[in-house]
């Protein structure tokens, strides 16, 4: 592990804020972010919804006329991303909260609020969509009141601000808020220092490899320089800035994305860097990077229950954070009968080496998500009748496992109980055939029914109605309280006092 450095005072200078962009699904954040671009990030996302966690960089011009740099961590608002939020508040100095002024207060809000407080951030209010006709940013600091969560104007302590996404209006105002906040928190870091700071994200390329994208805490990171995680460390074969401009040098609070790393490391993780391969293999519990595997994310032990059926399914994503969010929800579907059982998990495109795995099991399946699957793969898959898809929505993935599972559940007969029976008198019983008469207590008796044969509380045997009469008139069915003549075909001998229960086999 490196050493702890010893600074002097005058060698740390100002760090640019890392703000945590976090709120309700549809309540604007991306859109925020896409007008302080000036760009559409929004578009570049399947169904119009934010699934990965994202960084940019802006220059703000302030009140003073000064040039000022800042880092946002655009994160995603659907329920199955929590963990990319919550990593988000985590990696960030600063969080902005936005609530829509139609909307309020809603689930993921509160779950944002939750991961901002867990994480120990200072944070803003954004209040988005003040340009709608149904807006009401004074409800909406109410709600946020009664979540504890008190706003400067209603006599709390967390700054806000009122604005429009969409026309810009107060999106400086607001800017020059979080700068505020940035210069109370003095952030500091020393340029003279070696990297660290975080994992923002990981994917494997199957053109290039894993690409790391890391959010600089401290220090400066070169090209050619080693970069630690988890005891795991790679040389830098290239590096690239938020925009994909490559890029030799990068400092703190920027976000870059790294080549050279063979296995993807988790998100979340913090890095370290080091100028020479000596200091490298001290710190790497395992030497440099031997390219061999891919993270394993199986998040839940699936323990052995006999009378589920089990549907062996392997899930491949494009990204550690996103397979981390599929993991999620896949854990989530639940059935009294039928059950996915993850057998293993990956980052990059789905390979025939996915589809080897599975071969042997009953009702195999691969889910992607956002990857390609391999022509080869493809082709086994077709072979081995392996059911493969990849999705792009996450939600529409779930929704096709779900159907799987109905298609699979193994269909359970019940027995109902339509008539109850006394019998009164036997009248013949020649092999298997006996004709008797009784009485209806309960329900009705139908011919061709299966009856159920009781004695002294103790089933003896089965039968089937095979002929029924009502005043030696033959008849279809009898009703409650009548009697009757019936000849049941059954090998268990009948007496007079026996019960029957007449039933109906209902499949389900």
């Amino acid at each position: 592990m490196k050493a702890e450095p010893t600074v002097q005072p005058n060698s740390l200078v100002a760090r640019p804020p890392v703000i945590a962009v976090v709120g309700h699904i549809d309540h604007g954040k991306s859109t925020l972010l896409d007008y302080i671009r000036q760009s559409n990030v929004v578009a570049s996302e399947a169904g119009g919804i934010t699934q990965h966690v994202s960084a940019y960089e802006v220059e703000h011009k302030t009140e003073t006329g000064g040039i000022r740099r800042i880092t946002f961590l655009d994160t995603p608002g659907h329920e199955a991303f929590q963990a990319m939020r919550s990593r988000g508040a985590n990696i960030s100095d600063i969080a902005i909260l936005v609530v829509s002024a139609e909307e309020g207060v809603k689930p993921q809000t509160l779950e944002a609020i939750k991961s901002i407080k867990d994480a120990g951030v200072p944070y803003v209010v954004a209040i988005n969509k003040i340009d709608r006709p149904n807006s009401n940013p004074d409800r909406v600091k109410q709600e946020l009141g009664e979540n504890e969560v008190y706003v400067e104007s209603y006599g709390g302590k967390v700054p806000s601000a009122n604005i429009s996404a969409k026309t810009g209006e107060g999106i400086s105002d607001l800017l020059d808020l979080l700068l505020l906040v940035s210069d109370l928190e003095n952030l500091q870091a020393n340029k003279a220092e070696p990297a660290s700071g975080f994992v923002l994200e990981s994917k494997l390329d199957p053109k290039v490899g894993a690409t790391v994208t890391l959010i600089i805490k401290d220090g400066t990171l070169r090209r050619g320089d080693f970069v630690g995680i988890a005891g795991k460390v790679a040389k830098i074969k290239k590096m690239e800035n938020f925009l994909g401009q490559d890029m030799a040098v990068a400092s703190f609070s920027s976000p870059v994305k790294i080549f050279g790393f063979c296995e993807v490391p988790e998100a979340g993780k913090n890095f370290v860097s080091f100028g020479d391969k000596k200091q490298a293999d001290q710190y790497s519990t395992n030497n440099i990077e031997d390219c061999e595997n891919q993270p394993n994310i199986i998040s839940e032990t699936v323990t052995d229950n006999p009378e589920l059926v089990d549907l062996a399914l392997v899930v491949k994503s494009d990204s550690h954070g996103t397979l981390e969010a599929v993991i999620h929800e896949i854990n989530k579907i639940k059935d009294d009968r039928v059950r996915f059982k993850i057998i293993d998990t990956g980052v990059g495109i789905v390979t025939d080496k996915d589809l080897k795995i599975l071969i042997g099991s009953s009702q195999p399946y691969v889910a992607g998500f956002n990857v390609k699957i391999d022509k080869s793969a493809q082709d086994l898959a077709e072979r081995h009748g392996v059911k493969i898809k990849s999705f792009n929505i996450i939600y529409q993935l779930t929704e096709w496992l779900q159907n799987e599972i109905v298609a699979c559940r193994p269909k359970l007969t019940e027995e109902i109980v339509v008539a109850k029976i006394k019998i009164i008198k036997i009248f013949n019983q020649v092999k298997d055939k006996q004709v008797l008469g009784g009485l209806v207590q309960q329900g009705t008796l139908k011919k061709g029914a299966i009856v159920k044969i009781w004695r002294r509380e103790a089933e003896i045997g089965r039968g089937k109605v095979v002929e029924l009469q009502t005043q030696k008139i033959a008849t279809s069915e009898v009703s409650e309280e009548n009697q009757f003549g019936a000849m049941i075909d059954s090998k268990s001998m009948i007496s007079e006092g026996d019960k029957l229960e007449a039933i109906e086999l209902i499949t389900r």
